[in-house]
């Protein structure tokens, strides 16, 4: 199994969103949690990033914003 991990720093560059907005992600649950390396710093897989590019670009409807809802 030859898979490439991402540290936080790389996923941030890539999906151009801050760090307190990521994190924020996670806690809500809008993003699914990743896998967590031996020193507990999460590694991300180019699926994870997929997913949170996915969360990223979806789109909201005025109705659902208005309500509060995703």
């Amino acid at each position: 199994m030859n898979q490439r991990f991402y540290s936080t720093s790389e996923v941030l560059g890539k999906v151009r969103v801050s760090r307190n907005t990521l994190f924020l992600w996670f806690k809500c649950k809008k993003i699914p949690e990743v896998r967590r390396d031996r020193n507990n710093h999460r590694i991300f897989t180019s699926r994870d990033i997929q997913r949170i590019l996915h969360y990223k670009n979806k789109l909201i409807s005025p109705a659902k914003m208005l309500s509060g809802g995703d």
